[in-house]
């Protein structure tokens, strides 16, 4: 809806709310409740090792030895509690496979971390696609207005309580200060060429070198194999352990792919183990991972789990030169992100796992300008060089500017943003982007807006349009978001979705509901849901990994 020129929107706030509250009851128990009082208040969280590894392990052993908790207890899946002692911190460990902590050490297939790039032997396989799915409401949500000018917020901050997975509730934040026009906004340097529209094709049949992590060539995204991935499948917010089952119903269903919104707050308790045990079960079914953070439990002043290491989100210490805060909450991901039991989850499942380094981005400009796009560009050239100096090695994304929408930013300024990776193979920077689809609005104006600046002039560029003649024709991969709701893809999720099988492209679903065990699609109801999981178009066509 539109409010004074300002665009809101609110259902995916109000679902996270309610999905995040129902693993919170769901999961009730006393180790749950003691993992909640115990979550704290305060505790900055920028360098430090933060939680243990909470017995994560490669090939059942520990990962680095044993591990430490923020409370001195680590929380297995089943919720039994060890006492973990004077076990050692995970710091300097290296991941299991040989994965490289930060600072220029090479890890196996010839990516690098931070400092000192290598180009293994692998050539560039030429044409083809990828990308991958889309939307997170993961990050960028902001507890006290969103982003302002005239942006859509999808999936900003929830109020306190409300449920996990699959549910809708009440709330989510709605953004609030400065309106801005719709349209208007001008471009830099005119009219972007696409080069003309291309079709794929045979994307699934190209491979390169095997490598141990997943990699980006082209505009495509490779597994371990080799081979080339077009990614279909949901995204999950991951509150609970027995989540496990979304993981099982979704591969059923032919799904390859999913983003897991890795939640934090005490509320749910959540443990490294219990995030390992879901990246596990997705590594047994053969499924490309995207990995969020999310918070949702304003009530408790987004108090992390003390096995996650603790502290209030929006007080966390900045690891950059920007305040973490609500109205900027990018550098609270980052503070999370430096914290031991993440970095040794990600290694341990980099050949599974995409990390999405720059989620929904909020700043204080308004995103439909230009200036607008340039701090988006700067906070995720900010946001590459951070991960790759805590040694990092997975492909990394960057959601687009607009809280994912603005495709036209990512054609813009995608080159240098990816320039500031230092982690290569063939050639290629191992950084792709996230672009939300959801121009299906019945206004039209996401057509429009984008249209006159990815054409240079006023016209209208359609969402399938514009995966055919601009996502498609980037030299990165770029994973695309498609939902049902009316404020967002609409009745466009077929036509997209069409197209990005022309195309090769990726897409995720927003989102699962694990109550129906199914795809959420409030406009369409059943026939979108049919068309989702069960189309040669949808999940049913998708190839698993190959390893």
């Amino acid at each position: 809806m539109t409010i004074g020129g300002l665009r809101i929107q609110w259902h995916r706030a109000f679902f996270l709310f309610a999905a995040v509250m129902l693993a919170a009851c769901s999961s009730s128990s006393p180790a749950n409740d003691s993992g909640q009082a115990g979550g704290g208040n305060g505790g900055a969280a920028s360098t430090d090792s933060g939680a243990s590894t909470g017995g994560i392990s490669a090939g059942g052993t520990s990962n680095g030895g044993s591990t430490t908790s923020a409370g001195g207890t680590t929380v297995s899946p089943g919720g039994t509690t060890t006492s973990a002692g004077g076990a050692t911190s995970a710091g300097g460990t290296t991941s299991p496979g040989g994965a490289t902590s930060a600072g220029g050490t090479t890890s196996p297939g010839g990516t690098t971390s931070a400092g000192g790039t290598t180009s293994p032997d692998g050539t560039t396989s030429p044409g083809g696609t990828t990308s991958a799915g889309g939307t997170a409401r993961t990050g960028g949500s902001s507890a006290t207005g969103g982003s302002s000018g005239g942006t859509k917020p999808t999936g900003g901050s929830t109020a306190a309580g409300g449920s996990p997975r699959g549910t809708t509730g009440t709330g989510g934040a709605t953004s609030s200060g400065g309106t801005t026009s719709r349209g208007g906004t001008t471009g830099s340097g005119g009219a972007i060429s696409s080069g003309g529209a291309t079709s794929s094709g045979g994307a699934t049949g190209s491979t390169v070198s095997s490598s141990p992590s997943i990699q980006l060539i082209g505009n495509k995204i490779y597994d371990t194999a080799g081979n080339a991935i077009i990614a279909r499948g949901p995204e999950d917010v991951a509150a609970g352990v027995d989540q496990t089952l979304d993981v099982d119903q979704v591969s059923a269903m032919g799904a390859n792919a999913m983003r897991m919104l890795f939640t934090l707050d005490a509320a749910n308790g959540m443990t490294p183990a219990g995030f390992d045990t879901l990246l596990g079960e997705a590594l047994t079914r053969h499924m490309l991972v995207w990995v969020s953070l999310f918070t949702w439990d304003s009530g408790n002043n987004y108090v992390i789990n003390s096995a996650l290491g603790g502290g209030n989100f929006y007080s966390l210490s900045s690891p950059t030169s920007t305040a973490c805060s609500s109205a900027t909450p990018g550098p609270c991901y980052l503070a999370v992100w430096s914290r031991q039991w993440l970095k040794d989850l990600m290694s341990k499942y980099r050949g599974n796992v995409i990390i999405d380094a720059g989620q929904e981005f909020i700043s204080t400009e308004d995103a439909s300008t230009e200036a607008g796009r340039v701090a988006w560009a700067n906070a995720a050239k900010t946001n590459i060089q951070f991960f790759r100096t805590q040694g990092y090695t997975n492909p990394l994304e960057i959601m687009a500017n607009y809280q994912g929408r603005d495709l036209y930013g990512i054609v813009e300024y995608g080159n240098a943003i990816r320039a500031a990776d230092t982690v290569i193979v063939s050639g290629n920077p191992q950084t792709m982007f996230g672009w939300q689809a959801y121009w299906g609005t019945s206004d039209g104006w996401y057509p429009s807006w984008q249209g006159g600046l990815l054409l240079g002039h006023s016209g209208v560029v359609t969402g399938a349009q514009a995966i055919h003649q601009y996502a498609v024709t980037q030299p990165f991969p770029i994973e695309i978001g498609l939902d049902n709701y009316g404020g967002d893809t609409n009745l466009d999720y077929q036509s997209e979705m069409d197209q990005a099988a022309v195309d090769g492209m990726s897409w995720l679903w927003w989102s699962w509901n694990s109550g129906k065990k199914t795809v959420d699609c409030p406009v369409s109801g059943t026939t979108c849901q049919a068309y989702v999981t069960g189309s040669q178009n949808g999940f049913m066509g998708a190839k698993p990994l190959t390893r």
